[in-house]
């Protein structure tokens, strides 16, 4: 029982108070060793620092539904959607990746060992831990870079943000491509059908069916004016051509009609062909860019201030408990 009472007399504040200051000294010794030691540790820490770019993406319509129908598409800023659409594309994108990977030999900046079996896993591992990408409640995307110098790391951040246009351009294209092939195939099928319809009709007009309801009119008044002159040779020329446009005038009609109807729809491909065509061969930007990456003038770690104080306490914090319970085996 005395023991226990002379144990918890011993870690009475009175007695921890005196206890330090008959330690201070080596305990204050301990802290300066450890803020020496910590203090030029944190110089073999790698410096990093953080460049960021903020950007808003834009509405995601095609370049032909933009300029040919509805041109205040164009300026309009995106929406969430458009948002999370870029923000998936940053995120997942490998070939974004890669080619930041190549461009800055980040194998290389970032330490990876060329033998490593997993050395594509940690390379991208490093890439993540360095560069993340962010969504704010504004729906504008943040990307935001680590390097150990503030150049490349603006450069890094302004080279993605560049990147997107062309890696969303790419997987639109390849779309485009095969919906301008199918639009293609049908115009040029319906192009050369009215040609064959137009070569057809061509025929009717030498024989001199061009417009037989004008025709069948005037030919008919003509006939009847010359019937009431009793003139031979016109009766016999007009009722040639009557006969002519009577048995053949029904089919002329037929397909001239159904000749200007696939004609529509061959016009109707052609605007459609072109359309395609201006969403293969041209693209418009994706993203509006407010604020550019530039070098941060101030590294975000390690703060080494902050790395000298905490270490400092602890250790002399671990010093008081250390000889407490030295002090307190030897006691019992």
């Amino acid at each position: 029982m005395e023991k226990l009472l002379a144990g918890k007399a011993l870690f009475d504040s009175t007695n921890i108070v005196a206890f330090i200051l008959k330690w201070r000294k080596h305990v204050i010794i301990v802290g300066i060793i450890a803020a020496i030691i910590s203090g030029l540790a944190s110089y073999l820490i790698e410096p990093k620092f953080q460049s960021k770019v903020v950007l808003f993406p834009t509405s995601a319509v095609s370049i032909s539904k933009s300029l040919l129908k509805e041109w205040d598409d164009v300026l309009k800023f995106g929406e969430e959607k458009d948002a999370q659409q870029m923000l998936q594309i940053l995120t997942n994108s490998d070939d974004i990746r890669l080619r930041i990977t190549e461009k800055y030999n980040l194998e290389k900046r970032y330490k990876v060992e060329p033998n490593d079996p997993y050395r594509k896993l940690h390379l991208k591992q490093e890439f993540l831990d360095r560069v993340w990408f962010y969504q704010n409640p504004f729906y504008s995307i943040e990307i935001n870079v680590l390097d150990r110098s503030p150049d490349t790391a603006a450069f890094i951040a302004n080279d993605i943000a560049a990147l997107i246009d062309s890696t969303k351009n790419k997987l639109q294209k390849e779309r485009a491509m095969q919906v301008l092939k199918i639009v293609e195939d049908e115009y040029l099928k319906k192009k050369a059908f009215v040609e064959k319809l137009q070569d057809s009709l061509r025929w009717y007009t030498n024989q001199g069916i061009f417009d037989y309801e004008t025709q069948s009119e005037v030919f008919y008044k003509q006939y009847v004016k010359d019937i009431s002159k009793n003139n031979t040779n016109a009766i016999q020329q007009l009722d040639n051509k009557l006969k002519l446009i009577g048995n053949k005038g029904w089919e002329y009609v037929a397909l001239r009609d159904f000749a200007y109807h696939e004609r529509n729809q061959m016009f109707s491909l052609m605007v459609k062909y072109d359309q395609a065509k201006l969403d293969v061969d041209r693209t418009l930007p994706s993203k509006y860019i407010i604020t550019p990456a530039i070098p941060a003038e101030k590294r975000i770690s390690p703060n080494r201030v902050l790395i000298v104080i905490i270490s400092t306490i602890s250790s002399m914090f671990l010093a008081i408990i250390s000889i407490l319970i030295l002090d307190r085996v030897k006691t019992s």
